[in-house]
C-alpha cells in the first residue's frame, strides 16, 4: 500500500502573518509570485501602474519547460496555454534565410525531438506570446482571494519598519500607506523600487539599440512549406530577424541596422511596411503596422537581489539579450524559488535567515543565463557577414552554403538549451550544465528533481507530481517504517514511498538508489535537497541535518 496521503499538510492561510506581501508589478513574473504565495496560503496585493491592456506589442514568448512545470505545480491550466500557444509542429525550427520566400541557409531546433521531451520533460517548451500568458495568468490571480490586484495604482516610496515595509502608494491624485509583510519588486528593467532600494547593476546597460515592429499579417501561404518560430533575414537590404507568433495574424519584425537615435517619423507605418515587405521577399502581402518600440539590450544582474525585507525578482533583478529566451523564464524561477521560503517563514517553520538563501542561489544562476544570452547575441554578426558575403555573389556557391550552414551548426545552444532550462542545480555550488543543449537527469542536492512516467492506481504520472506542492516530500523505494517516522517527527515532511504498486519506465528511477532503500528529500520547489542511499541511523541523521540547514531556526 503506498504513502500517498499528506502527512503534514501546508499551513493554512489562517495561520499566516496579519500584513500581506506587497508585490509591485502585475506582469507574468509578478502574477506568478502572487499565486505561488496565494497556493500556500499567503495574502499578497499586487499594485500596477497600468491600466489593462487593450493591446500591445508581444514580447517574450518561449515558455519553458521548467516554467510550465512550476505553472502545472501551481495548478495552473496549462493545457490552456498550450491550446492558446504555436502548435508544435508550427513552431520546432528556426530558420536562417535570405528572405521569407528566398533561398533558405539552414534551420535549426528549437526543441528537442519527440523521444527526448517525453523522456525529460511533461511539459515541453511552448510559443506563447507573453500578453496572452500574461492574461491566462491575470485570470487565475483573480479566481484566488488570497491575491487584491491594484491596477492604477502606482509605488513611490518605502521605509523599513516594525519588521516589514510601509510603502506609499499614489492613486487617483492622491497616496496612501500600505503596511506589508515583504516588498517583491516585479516591476521591470527600469525598476522604481530597485532605483529607491538604490541597488545597482553589474554588466552592460546598452549592449545594443534595438526596435520592435509588431504587425497583423496572415502569412500562411508564405512559410507553409518552412514552418517555424524564428526566421533570421540575412537579406542586406532588410537583414532582421522575424518572430512568428501566430503565422496566421501576428508577427514582430525587428531590423538589425537602426539609427543611433531613434526617431518614430523614421519609422513611418509605411517605411516599417515597405521594410518588412523586403524581408518577406514580396510585395504580394497585406499588412498592418500595430506597434513600432524602440528598446535596449542590456545584459545586467543587480550586485545585491534584496535589502532587508525588499526582494527583487524578474526584469528588476536581472537584463539579458533576448537571444535564448532566458528573460522571463529565469523571473519566473526567481518567484518559484522565493515564495515557498516566504510561505515557511510566515507559517513558523524557519527563520528569517532562509531569506538569505534566495540571492545566494538564484543569482548566480542569472549570471549563468546572462553570459549565455551575451554569448549569443555577440556571436550572431559574423553569421550574417558570412551569408551577405555569399549574397553579394551572382549566384550562392556550393562551398560557401556548406560553410554558412557548418556555422549555423554553432549557434545551436543558442535555441536548444535544455540543459540550461532544466540543469541547473542550486548545490552547492550553484552550477550550470557542462553542456546548455544536453540535460541529464540527476538526484544530487540542489538538482531540479528529474521527470520520469510512473503507472499508480490506472494513471501516468509525473515523479514531480509525486513532491508535494510548497512542502517537503521524502521519496524512498520501500515501505520502511523508519522513513516513514522520521517524516511524522518533523510535522512538516510528506512521505511517499514508490512501491511496486508503482510501475516505473525510466531507466534511472528504477535502478537508482530508491531500489535499495535510499531516499531522496525534495524541497519545496522541486529541488533536490539530500539524497541518501539507504535507511540506516546514518542516513536518517543525514535527512534530518538537511531539513534543518534547509530550514534555519
Amino acid at each position: 500500500m503506498s504513502t500517498m496521503s499528506i502527512q503534514a499538510p501546508i499551513p493554512s492561510a489562517s495561520t499566516a502573518a496579519a500584513r500581506p506581501v506587497l508585490i509591485v508589478g502585475a506582469g507574468p513574473v509578478g502574477l506568478m509570485m502572487a499565486i505561488l504565495l496565494a497556493r500556500l496560503g499567503i495574502h499578497s496585493v499586487v499594485v500596477e501602474r497600468r491600466q489593462p491592456r487593450q493591446s500591445s506589442a508581444p514580447k517574450a514568448h518561449v515558455i519553458n519547460p521548467r516554467s510550465l512545470e512550476i505553472c502545472r505545480s501551481a495548478g495552473l491550466d496549462v493545457a490552456e496555454m498550450y491550446a492558446r500557444g504555436t502548435p508544435h509542429s508550427e513552431g520546432h525550427h528556426v530558420r536562417f534565410v535570405q528572405t521569407l520566400v528566398g533561398y533558405e541557409f539552414g534551420v535549426l531546433a528549437l526543441d528537442d525531438d519527440d523521444v527526448t521531451r517525453e523522456r525529460l520533460t511533461p511539459t515541453p517548451l511552448l510559443n506563447l506570446a507573453q500578453p496572452t500568458f500574461e492574461a491566462i495568468l491575470e485570470h487565475a490571480a483573480a479566481q484566488l482571494p488570497e491575491i487584491t490586484i491594484r491596477r492604477g495604482h502606482t509605488w513611490i516610496a518605502c521605509e523599513t519598519r516594525d519588521g516589514g515595509v510601509e510603502s506609499t502608494i499614489e492613486a487617483d491624485g492622491s497616496t496612501y500607506r500600505l503596511a506589508s509583510a515583504y516588498l517583491i519588486a516585479a516591476d521591470g528593467a527600469n525598476s522604481a523600487v530597485r532605483d529607491h532600494l538604490a541597488i545597482d547593476m553589474d554588466g552592460d546597460p546598452a549592449v545594443r539599440a534595438r526596435v520592435t515592429i509588431h504587425f497583423d499579417a496572415d502569412l500562411r501561404h508564405i512559410v507553409r512549406d518552412r514552418p517555424g518560430i524564428l526566421y533570421w533575414v540575412f537579406d542586406t537590404a532588410a537583414a532582421g530577424t522575424f518572430i512568428a507568433y501566430d503565422a496566421a495574424s501576428t508577427w514582430v519584425y525587428s531590423p538589425r541596422a537602426i539609427p543611433a537615435t531613434f526617431d518614430r517619423a523614421e519609422f513611418s507605418d509605411a517605411y516599417c511596411e515597405a521594410l518588412i515587405k523586403r524581408a518577406i521577399g514580396t510585395d504580394d502581402v497585406r499588412l498592418s503596422i500595430k506597434h513600432v518600440v524602440p528598446w535596449m539590450m542590456a545584459a545586467q544582474v543587480a550586485k545585491t537581489y534584496r535589502r532587508s525585507n525588499c526582494f527583487l525578482v524578474g526584469d528588476a533583478a536581472h537584463r539579458f539579450p533576448p537571444t535564448g529566451g532566458l528573460g522571463l523564464n529565469t523571473g519566473l524561477q526567481d518567484a518559484h524559488n522565493l515564495a515557498w521560503k516566504i510561505a515557511a517563514i510566515e507559517h513558523g517553520l524557519a527563520s528569517s535567515a532562509l531569506l538569505d538563501t534566495y540571492e545566494r542561489e538564484r543569482l548566480p544562476i542569472a549570471q549563468i543565463n546572462t553570459r549565455q544570452s551575451l554569448s549569443n547575441a555577440s556571436r550572431l554578426p559574423h553569421l550574417f557577414k558570412m551569408a551577405q558575403s555569399a549574397l553579394a555573389q551572382p549566384a550562392i556557391t556550393a562551398q560557401a552554403a556548406q560553410e554558412i550552414r557548418a556555422e549555423i551548426e554553432t549557434h545551436r545552444e543558442h535555441f536548444l538549451s535544455t540543459g540550461l532550462q532544466l540543469g541547473f542545480s542550486y548545490g552547492p555550488p550553484v552550477q550550470g550544465p557542462a553542456d546548455p543543449t544536453r540535460y541529464e537527469p540527476s538526484i544530487q542536492p540542489g538538482a531540479r528533481l528529474p521527470h520520469a512516467w510512473l503507472r499508480h492506481d490506472g494513471q501516468r504520472i509525473s515523479t514531480l507530481d509525486l513532491a508535494a506542492f510548497g512542502a517537503f516530500t521524502l521519496l524512498t523505494g520501500v515501505q520502511d517504517p523508519a522513513w516513514g517516522q522520521l517524516a511524522a517527527r518533523t510535522g512538516h515532511v510528506r512521505h511517499v514511498a514508490i512501491d511496486p504498486t508503482f510501475q516505473l519506465e525510466a531507466d534511472w528511477l528504477a535502478s537508482g538508489i530508491l531500489k535499495d532503500g535510499g531516499a531522496v528529500l525534495v524541497r519545496p520547489d522541486g529541488h533536490i535537497g539530500a539524497c541518501v542511499p539507504d535507511a540506516s541511523p546514518q542516513s536518517q541523521q543525514q535527512i534530518s541535518a538537511a531539513l534543518d540547514l534547509l530550514l534555519p531556526s
